[in-house]
């Protein structure tokens, strides 16, 4: 063409003007490029930002200009005017317009490396598209097929890809168009063609010489099969995998599914189809196809026929009958009708008839999900969804308001997870406050208070028993099992019938009764939905009764909270605290299990920082040591550590640490020098397998008492890590556990152990051989309600026998007799200091007080118990 041809080309204006539009909005490429962060928006990294866009906002302005001038500022003009106000915050924030030129881009940058919604590699490929874009995938297979039995994947433009002619400079070969109707003799109608003269037309052998003009074979279809398969790999690469990217694949699996339908529709021949024997023949197809697939159905089904006489059985018996009558009556009627076409002709017309139900089945589908199940979880398409829970909370806080203050008035208090869409939801009211995550007791003040499920102890610790509360669902995904697919697993799905049937419900009908009786899962209502977020409404018990007194209460579900600690709980200050949040010595990060030396100095696990640190009693610091190290990664020589969460003292001195996710344990001289170590991360194949190590004893013989936390067990060493015995395995009967963490012993070493999923305290008492040992007695504990992996109590015992144990979301310490008999509690939620953050470690030292670690505000409390 040469450059004044190129120029000349209306393709070339549009990729001009595409580009220079564009490519401004490409700053954050660069900007990542160079090493900055294009999300900088301190002023040092809006300045860095701001160069790299005027840079390229000057090449596109040359660019533009030396393009067409006076066509480039037209259209700029128009573009950036609809871009400003309809995507920027301009007139509220008009730095929005910049941040948001880059911020776009960068933003989606960045969650490629959060990967954000964490989908399997086969994401697109074998949920989404199969559930939602079935007539695209097919249509798109169709297509293939077309072009490698026709060698249609390049086609000359002018003419539909059915009707190519195959010498473009005969008049005839350009009625194709029309042949069908010539061959019933009827008078074809007049038809525009493009006018093609044998000059025009580049020979085969001069096709790759740029100096010839004529006309061309265009890839159509090689470019639309090259963008599809592209597109779902890209995106099924991509960090970010979310349900809605979808449309990106979507939309190049259409063209190709429209290309490779319309192909099939020019090849039929019509005339035939709508003279009255097709017609009747095409009515009946939709009965044949949807009998057949009625037959297949009862086949594969999960009750086949023929297999009893249960209603069930005859149920699926008699279905099976009368779709196979209905198959063969109307398949035999078919071929009657259609008895003067070819075979391949009733192949097409079937194949049509097919790909239109499945266009009803898709209509029906996006029906279903924008209209039916549009705010719940049962479609696949949604992640991180609200649910209908906010706008009911929202109608039952203007009930109240209304009812309590004559309007908008009331106080009202929400956490940062309520912050979207209350912050929006509750613009009209003024006495609204936001308490991120740290609630204080001046909570009370506020009539109703809105709280995520992470600060549900936090909230029933301050209110206890002066609120009552309501749960709704927040936020919630779809059904997560296609997880970790494996091909026994996909065979499985396929050659069970129950499983089978089960997943055409789903498809079909986003029914997941029949799933759920297959998987015994009891998370698969619109009640009980895992993976979901839930959050309450508190409201004052006074305010309750005032709604009662004026004659109606607001329409919930009120369920009372009770503690029954709550009597003897007391209110016990620190009379001394140490630490702070960091990483310097003496400060913490999220610290857990700690010790009490003989001479009154302080072991503990400061887990975050994955180091020990040695105190004095007043906070001053002795020694520290460790550094992180992961096992899984490399090496990680004595010394290192990924997380300990617990430290034990021998009766030498010695320093004994569970180093959690190294999943092993560490002997220290009490100065910290490294003696040995054992372990590896298994499932009690052997006894040195840990899985996640917590909890940690030593007798006074010098034997090492380690909670094999995730293998349901305790296992026993001598001081070298030699093994000696163990006991305990997964259950809820006695001697069993579920998530054992917090290990004790009393003065004839008796094992006492927190069973913290089976919220309760177990006993263990050895035999004389000291290697058996056997479930003495038991007591339930009414905390650890919650499953996280900071809801991990421990225990330790005073020189009375007395038990000592945290409970760390209900942010507090409990105390029992040695026979579990309550005593009294202590504590509460505080990012101050009259509670706990997060209740972690707890120990006793010579004079009876009670040191406990607080995970969440990073530092040690000492509590000088009053006399009962």
């Amino acid at each position: 063409l040469g450059w004044l041809g190129i120029r000349a080309h209306r393709s070339f204006d549009l990729l001009i003007l595409v580009g220079t539009l564009v490519l401004p909005q490409l700053t954050a490429f660069p900007v990542k490029m160079i090493g900055w962060d294009p999300l900088d928006y301190t002023n040092t990294g809006l300045i860095r930002t701001g160069i790299v866009l005027a840079v390229i906002v000057i090449i596109s302005v040359v660019i533009g200009l030396w393009w067409k001038p006076r066509t480039w500022l037209i259209s700029a003009a128009l573009f950036y005017a609809i871009f400003t106000v309809f995507y920027t915050t301009f007139f509220t924030n008009n730095r929005g317009f910049w941040t948001g030129m880059v911020g776009g881009l960068g933003y989606w940058l960045s969650q490629q490396e959060v990967q954000r919604g964490s989908q399997p590699l086969y994401y697109y490929a074998l949920i989404q598209i199969p559930m939602y874009e079935y007539l695209a995938a097919l249509g798109s297979l169709l297509a293939f097929y077309f072009g490698i039995r026709y060698g249609r994947f390049a086609t000359f433009p002018g003419f539909a890809p059915a009707r190519q002619p195959e010498d473009v400079f005969e008049e005839t070969q350009a009625r194709l168009l029309v042949e069908p109707a010539l061959a019933e003799g009827v008078q074809a109608p007049v038809v525009d063609m493009p006018v093609i003269h044998p000059e025009d037309v580049v020979p085969a052998d001069e096709e790759d010489d740029d100096d010839v003009d004529g006309p061309r074979r265009l890839p159509v279809l090689t470019l639309l099969l090259y963008w599809a398969v592209t597109a779902l790999l890209a995106y099924s690469v991509a960090g970010e995998k979310m349900p809605w990217l979808t449309v990106h694949i979507a939309l190049p699996l259409l063209l190709a599914a429209g290309w490779g339908l319309g192909f099939l529709v020019d090849r039929l021949p019509w005339r035939q189809v709508f003279h009255k024997r097709g017609l009747i023949a095409l009515l009946l197809l939709p009965v044949f196809l949807s009998s057949a697939a009625a037959v297949l159905g009862s086949l594969l089904g999960a009750t086949p026929p023929f297999q009893g006489n249960a209603l069930e059985q005859l149920e699926s018996t008699n279905t099976f009958v009368v779709s196979l009558v209905m198959t063969v009556a109307s398949g035999a009627g078919i071929a009657w009708l259609l008895r003067n076409f070819s075979g391949l002709n009733i192949a097409r017309l079937v194949t049509v008839v097919f790909f239109a139900l499945l266009a009803l089945l898709t209509a029906r589908a996006a029906f279903f999900a924008n209209y039916v199940n549009y705010d719940t979880a049962k479609e696949y398409l949604v992640y991180a969804h609200a649910a209908r829970g906010p706008k009911d909370i929202l109608e039952q806080v203007e009930e109240i308001s209304q009812r309590t203050t004559g309007g908008k008035d009331i106080v009202v208090a929400y956490d940062a997870d309520a912050l979207y869409p209350y912050w929006w939801y509750f613009r009209d009211y003024p006495n609204k406050r936001w308490f991120t995550d740290n609630p204080t007791r001046d909570l009370l003040n506020a009539p109703l208070i809105i709280a995520s499920e992470k600060n549900y102890a936090k909230l029933d610790s301050i209110t206890k028993d002066n609120y009552v509360y309501s749960e709704y669902m927040r936020l919630w995904w779809p059904n997560q099992d296609y997880y970790n697919l494996t091909g026994e697993r996909i065979w499985y799905a396929i050659s069970n019938r129950g499983m089978r049937s089960a997943i055409f419900d789903i498809w079909l009908n986003r029914d997941y009764t029949k799933y759920a009786e297959q998987t015994n899962s009891d998370t698969l209502s619109l009640n009980t939905w895992q993976p979901s977020s839930r959050f309450r409404l508190y409201i004052r018990k006074d305010v309750v009764a005032q709604i009662w007194n004026y004659g109606a209460a607001p329409s919930m579900t009120i369920t009372e909270t009770k503690d029954p600690y709550v009597e003897r709980t007391i209110e016990l200050l620190p009379d001394a605290s140490i630490g702070m949040g960091g990483t310097a010595e003496g400060q913490f990060n999220k610290p857990r299990g700690l010790r009490v030396a003989e001479d009154g100095s302080l072991y503990v696990a400061d887990a975050g920082n994955n180091r020990i640190q040695h105190l004095s009693a007043d906070g001053t610091v002795l020694q520290t040591w460790g550094t992180f190290a992961d096992v899984a990664q490399g090496n990680a020589p004595g010394g290192t550590f990924y997380e300990p969460w617990d430290v034990a003292l021998g009766p030498d001195g010695s320093v004994y640490v569970s180093d959690t996710w190294n999943h092993r344990v560490q002997k220290f001289t009490a100065d910290g020098q490294f003696v040995k170590m054992w372990g590896y991360f298994g499932q009690a194949e052997a006894p040195e397998a840990f899985w996640g190590p917590r909890g940690l004893a030593v007798d006074s013989d010098g034997r090492v008492y380690v909670m094999d936390t995730g293998n349901k067990r305790v296992v026993i060493f001598d001081a070298d890590g030699n093994y000696i015995t163990q006991f305990g395995s997964a259950g809820m009967d006695p001697g069993q556990f579920d998530e054992p963490v917090g290990i004790a012993l009393d003065a004839e070493n008796n094992v006492y152990i927190t069973d913290t999923w089976n919220q309760r305290i177990q006993v263990f008492q050895p035999d004389e051989t000291g290697t058996n040992y056997f479930a003495v007695r038991t007591w339930d504990v009414s905390a650890w309600f919650g499953q996280s992996l900071d809801n991990k109590p421990f225990i330790t015992l005073d020189a009375t026998g007395n038990i000592f144990v945290n409970d760390p979301e209900g942010y507090r310490i409990l105390e029992f007799d040695n026979q579990g008999n309550f005593l009294r509690a202590w504590g509460g939620y505080s990012s101050g200091t009259d509670g706990f953050g997060l209740a972690s470690g707890v120990a006793i030292d010579e004079e009876g007080r009670v040191w406990a670690s607080d995970a969440g505000n990073n530092r040690l409390l000492r509590f000088t118990l009053p006399a009962e």
